[in-house]
This record gives C-alpha cells, sequence and structure tokens, in this order.
C-alpha cells in the first residue's frame, strides 16, 4: 500500500553503532480503505445532524471523529521511538531464500503491539511481532537469493495498524549491509581434467584417515569403502566412514578444471567444499588471488563458500 510514495519518503539510516532510532517526523500516516469508510461515516452522520438539527447525532458524530484522532495519535506513537538493528543474516544457494535477522526494541517500557517488518518493494512475507513492555524481539525476514553474489538488505518497511486498523503508520529503514548467495553446487563431483592437478595437495592420502564409523549406503559411495563383512552377516549396507588425522589437508583448487568457465568451476568447487564439510575434513581453498588456509567447521565452510560467491566482484 502506498507504493507509490516509496520513491519520495525519507528513510532511516543506522547510526555508527548500526543501529536505527525511528524518529516522529520521519513516520507516515494515512488512513486505510477501512478508514476512509470511517470518514465517510462520520461526514454522513454529520450531515445529518446538521440536516435535522439533532443534538444525539452530533454527540455521536464528535464522539466518533474525537475517537478517530485519538486512533490516528496512538497509530504514531506506537512506531515512534522503536529501534532496530540487523543481528544476522542466513546465506542460501543461489535460486533459494537468503534471511536477514532484524532485533527490534523499544526506548520506552510500553507496550508496542503489531509492529510489521517486510520488505519495501512488498517482496517476500512480512511478518508481525509485538513488544510487551519494553521487550526486544527478533524477526527473520527473507528474500529470493537469485544468481550468486551478494545480495543487499535494501529498503526496509516498518508499519503499524494499532489499535483499530483504520490508520496506518509506517517509515522506511536502509541497511548497508549484504549477505552472500552462494553459487548452487554441482548435483555431483567431477573429476580433475588431468590427475596432477587433482584436487589439490592431499587428495590422495588415505593411510592417514582414523576409521569413525559406519553409516548407511549412499549411491556413489566407492567399493572400496563398503563394509562387505557387514554385507555378509546380513546387517545391511554400510560404508566405512573416516575422519581426517595427521596428515595433509585437502586442497579444493580452482586449476583443477581448466577446460571449464567461470560459473561452472565455481559450481564443482561449491560441491567440493560441501562434501568436504560433511566428511569432516580438513580442507582448503585456491582462488586466483585469494587462498584459504586449511580448516574444518561451520565457520571455516561459510568463508569458502562466500569467496566463491563474492568471486568476480568489485570489494
Amino acid at each position: 500500500m502506498y507504493r507509490w510514495l516509496a520513491a519520495l519518503a525519507r528513510v532511516h539510516r543506522p547510526d555508527p553503532d548500526g543501529r536505527v532510532h525511528i524518529a516522529g517526523r520521519a513516520i507516515y500516516v494515512l488512513p486505510t480503505r477501512y478508514g476512509l469508510l470511517f470518514l465517510v461515516l462520520v461526514l454522513a452522520l454529520l450531515v445529518g445532524a446538521i440536516n435535522y438539527a439533532n443534538n444525539p447525532a452530533f454527540l455521536v458524530t464528535f464522539a466518533l471523529a474525537g475517537a478517530g484522532l485519538a486512533t490516528l495519535v496512538q497509530t504514531w506513537r506506537n512506531l515512534r521511538g522503536l529501534q532496530l538493528r540487523l543481528v544476522g543474516d542466513q546465506p542460501d544457494f543461489a535460486g533459494g531464500t537468503v534471511g536477514f535477522r532484524f532485533r527490534v526494541a523499544s526506548d520506552r517500557p510500553v507496550d508496542r503491539p503489531a509492529i510489521q517488518l517486510q520488505w519495501a518493494d512488498l517482496s517476500g512475507v512480512p511478518r508481525a511481532t509485538d513488544l510487551p513492555g519494553g521487550e526486544g524481539a527478533v524477526v527473520l525476514l527473507r528474500r529470493a537469493a537469485g544468481t550468486r553474489g551478494r545480495c543487499p538488505a535494501g529498503r526496509l518497511l516498518v508499519s503499524t495498524r494499532y489499535p483499530l486498523g483504520i490508520i496506518q503508520a509506517w517509515c522506511y529503514l536502509e541497511f548497508d549491509a549484504w549477505v552472500p548467495v552462494y553459487p548452487r553446487p554441482a548435483p555431483q563431483a567431477v573429476p580433475p581434467a588431468h590427475p596432477s592437478g587433482g584436487l589439490g595437495t592431499g587428495s590422495r592420502v588415505t593411510g592417514t584417515e582414523d576409521f569413525a564409523g559406519l553409516r548407511t549406503y549412499r549411491p556413489g559411495d566407492p567399493l572400496r569403502r563398503i563394509d562387505w563383512k557387514a554385507l555378509a552377516a546380513e546387517r545391511g549396507l554400510h560404508t566405512r566412514t573416516f575422519a581426517s588425522g595427521g596428515g595433509e589437508p585437502l586442497w579444493l583448487d580452482w586449476a583443477a578444471w581448466p577446460e571449464l568457465g567461470v560459473e561452472a568451476r565455481l559450481s564443482l568447487l561449491s560441491r567440493a567444499v560441501v562434501d568436504a564439510h560433511l566428511s569432516g575434513r580438513r580442507y582448503g581453498l585456491r582462488l586466483p588471488a585469494v587462498e584459504i588456509a586449511p580448516g574444518s567447521g561451520e565457520t571455516h565452510r561459510r568463508t569458502c563458500l562466500t569467496a566463491l560467491a563474492v568471486y568476480g566482484e568489485a570489494p
């Protein structure tokens, strides 16, 4: 609603500490469609009261008009003084949905019901929250990830129709932040173009890994890792898994597929990062002008995938 005002509206931006404080002068207020019907009703009552000189009709008209004005002020006050901060994000692969986490709080210990957040372009699903007694809340907003790269947070629309729904107050916030959109992983890993390239130093180290246990067989598992003894004992088809020991780490190298284009290489490296993370191996990533030291864990996975996401983009 009121999308035509977005281009001309005043926009709040974060302070140096990353927090946005909503001031009263930047809040826009207009009646909703129900508010317009309410206004028509009051005007009709006023015309009837004047025409018939009916004192009870005047009383009802002025009471409704006063309630409407009080609602307008209350709706405006429900937004004034809100504080928002971007506190986290949820990256995703290309074609998925990324998320931004906003913490919403009040500068006063008062209830603030029915606060709604959504993107200014009205994409995605709006999220509503109640802030009782000055408490804060974290709201997750999602949007389509699109292609790989940086997905900016963009402009945020904060609105409310509390308490009666006849008045809408809203304002626009803009955060200078982005979330990485990872390259979509290839359907399956593809061997390198030539044996010397491999996936990097350590890709063929097998004697320095420690046995970690068994898991259910998955199509594509190497035959040499199938537990044939368990199959012979009729315990089902299982694959032996290994944890990386003290041997050399696995290197995921851009140069392993010289015959492929940029996006195809990024897709294969994305698959390699996902597979290495799931297997628990220590791995590093080599890209032109970028090298990420071997590591493991969720933070290392995100660092590698982010490097793939922003490859070729200006910093």
